[in-house]
């Protein structure tokens, strides 16, 4: 290993593309894949996702959650929104690799770890036929970090090119946004084998990674938390993502980070170290500014700035971000706590 997956602490194969039957504790009952792709289109102010869950050890033959959704700066939550539930899933022999799964989503591996060929189809509301291609190899996760204490997880800024139709409308869609792959046991909340499967997280002892990329600070974590995910793309030279975390009723700890990296001039690092402020629109709810300061595993600075342009939801939203000189789009997802600042949008 070496660079990002020396960090890590693992490697991440083409086989990891497809499902994970042999991995350790992938005979669990609440043993879940994962496999989400996004999408945008700045000039409208809209982005998208496709999102799939496969949890093959429940019911007769696997159950499958996920679906799609469409949203721009209007009135409505979402232009076009499905996650179905308990799905079952076909019996017989199934790849993620090639795969047409009940919730919707058609995922084609083109090339590994690298280009993939997704459609969608609910007619006369929303269609898809995209290409995901990643601008660079997907970057692991480092073990045993928050939010993905106990599995494996990694992310990957794609260039992403097809058409959609929404509502009878074609949209051409060439933009740059990440991909992502989980996979691990995740019970629900409140299941009997949740302190088995999910390591007791109220109990797991977590800091922001250390310079070595591990941590190096031991607090027990309460909950009720907040996860942060934030990510941006300007090029294949360019890009940051990083996930954070703040614990209400503890405002002195801060929402600092608990993993991620940063693509400078073509070089890619982990992030060691970093703090997000977050501002609350006070009228309507949601997160509209973010400031996120930081460094990474080479000593680099980072210095990022972003606003919401349009939102799903109240956590989740298209940003644009401006970062060390660069300009991109991307995301923000998460929680929002009752720490952060309610200031009016001027």
């Amino acid at each position: 290993m070496s660079g990002a997956e020396d960090f890590a602490g693992w490697t991440i194969t083409p086989e990891d593309d497809g499902f994970h039957d042999d991995f350790e504790g992938s005979d669990h009952p609440w043993w879940m894949e994962t496999f989400w792709t996004s999408f945008n289109v700045p000039e409208r102010k809209m982005g998208g996702w496709f999102y799939s869950q496969v949890l093959k050890n429940q019911g007769e033959t696997g159950l499958n959650n996920g679906g799609a959704w469409v949203w721009d700066d209007g009135d409505a939550p979402a232009r076009y929104e499905r996650f179905a539930r308990e799905l079952p899933l076909p019996a017989g022999p199934r790849d993620l690799r090639d795969i047409a799964l009940p919730n919707g989503n058609v995922i084609k591996q083109l090339v590994p770890n690298m280009k993939y060929h997704m459609t969608y189809t609910d007619p006369g509301k929303f269609q898809a036929d995209l290409e995901f291609e990643g601008i660079i190899a997907p970057t692991p996760h480092p073990l045993g970090a928050p939010p993905f204490w106990r599995g494996r997880h990694f992310d990957q800024p794609m260039h992403v090119t097809g058409e959609i139709v929404l509502a009878g409308e074609k949209i051409a869609i060439d933009c740059l946004s990440v991909r992502d792959r989980s996979w691990s046991a995740r019970p629900p909340r409140g299941a009997a084998a949740a302190n088995n499967a999910g390591g007791g997280k109220e109990a797991q002892k977590i800091a922001p990674p250390s310079a070595d990329g591990r941590s190096d600070i031991t607090r027990p974590l309460r909950k009720p938390y907040n996860i942060g995910y934030i990510f941006g793309t300007e090029s294949a030279s360019n890009a940051f993502l990083a996930y954070t975390l703040l614990i209400q009723g503890e405002e002195d700890r801060g929402d600092f980070l608990t993993a991620g990296w940063v693509l400078r001039d073509g070089l890619l690092a982990h992030l060691v170290k970093g703090e997000r402020r977050c501002l609350v629109d006070a009228d309507k709810g949601w997160i509209w500014r973010i400031e996120f300061e930081g460094e990474d595993s080479l000593g680099r600075k980072v210095e990022i700035e972003g606003e919401q342009v349009s939102n799903h939801g109240t956590s989740t939203g298209l940003f644009q971000w401006k970062w060390n000189g660069v300009e991109g789009w991307g995301e923000n997802q998460g929680g929002i706590s009752p720490a952060y600042p309610r200031v009016r949008r001027g």
